[in-house]
């Protein structure tokens, strides 16, 4: 387990200290959500450590240099077709026992906090993003939010069923997300695994019926401008390089409050190893000053909480001044 987490708030970038609207977060409380997906800690000596981040290193350096070569083919671009194709792959396999606590860890790979590596499931990471989006709709208090790029719903239906007074809207662009998500809204009740799978207690075990689920391109927004107190992303612009200026303003016009972003930005993944990853997969390479040209000023942000060995997260919390 990891040690040297004190129950105390995470901590904020320094260019993002003592905003009265930064959420209060534990590092207790992340390590929790986390550590049901860890499937063993290391040291940075061991050798199956030193092996799988060697083994992983060569493949994005193979990658990289490819993408320098042969980057401006179509081919080799992150393009909506190519993310409808992954995606919807990825959400017509998974199921509710996929978040089961205690069965198999699937997708094991490095992840670090606070200098502990560790072989982990990003699984736990959603956890993690969970106990940040709560905590920060839980300071801001918005009475109308949207999550863009929703996938399966998985974050909507926890929060929904936190924050049951809320009205919570998502937009997917892949029709097997929203089908998987409209699916499980059939049920009449949140199951046993999902509640167990919820970090913090659920208020209303019935309230992810209430979400309202669309397909659409973040690019070109279904939503009048101002429809929404609060927009969240959650690893969705990470998705978006070729569309990036238009997804971010078309998030800040539907934007009448805040925005919660959490994604690979480029302050953190600017040099070594992830950088070279961002460049292979083609991911979101936006700086967070890049938000103020849309009218989203940053007032916080934190990357105090687990991170894969390869790609680095940062939450930003943003207000629209218009």
């Amino acid at each position: 387990m990891l040690t040297n987490v004190p129950d105390s708030p995470i901590a904020s970038l320094p260019a993002f200290t003592g905003n009265e609207a930064a959420p209060v977060v534990s590092a207790q409380e992340l390590a929790s959500a986390f550590a049901p997906f860890v499937d063993r800690y290391l040291n940075a000596a061991d050798d199956v450590w030193r092996a799988e981040i060697g083994r992983r290193q060569k493949k994005i350096r193979k990658g990289y240099l490819k993408k320098r070569l042969l980057g401006w083919r179509q081919a080799q671009q992150r393009r909506e077709d190519t993310v409808v194709q992954e995606y919807d792959r990825a959400w017509s396999k998974i199921d509710v026992s996929t978040y089961e606590i205690g069965g198999d860890l699937p997708r094991v790979a490095p992840w670090e906090w606070r200098g502990q590596p560790m072989f982990a499931s990003d699984l736990g990471a959603t956890r993690v993003r969970q106990v940040l989006l709560v905590r920060t709709l839980e300071k801001l208090r918005p009475r109308r939010v949207l999550e863009i790029g929703c996938g399966n719903g998985i974050n909507l239906m926890l929060l929904s069923c936190r924050l049951p007074d809320v009205s919570f809207t998502g937009v997917e662009l892949t029709q097997a997300g929203r089908a998987a998500a409209q699916d499980f809204q059939q049920q009449a009740e949140m199951p046993e695994t999902l509640r167990n799978y919820a970090p913090l207690p659920l208020t209303d075990t019935t309230a992810f019926r209430r979400v309202d689920f669309r397909q659409g391109n973040a690019a070109e927004l279904p939503f009048e401008a101002g429809s929404f107190d609060l927009v969240y992303t959650s690893l969705a612009l990470e998705q978006m390089e070729r569309i990036r200026p238009q997804a971010l303003a078309e998030l800040a016009r539907v934007c009448n409050g805040h925005a919660f972003l959490i994604e690979p930005f480029r302050d953190m993944n600017d040099s070594g190893w992830p950088r070279r990853n961002v460049i292979r997969r083609d991911y979101f390479r936006g700086r967070i000053d890049e938000l103020k040209g849309h009218g989203l000023t940053p007032i916080w942000a934190t990357n105090d909480f687990p991170q894969e060995a390869f790609l680095k997260v940062c939450a930003v919390l943003a207000e629209r001044r218009r």
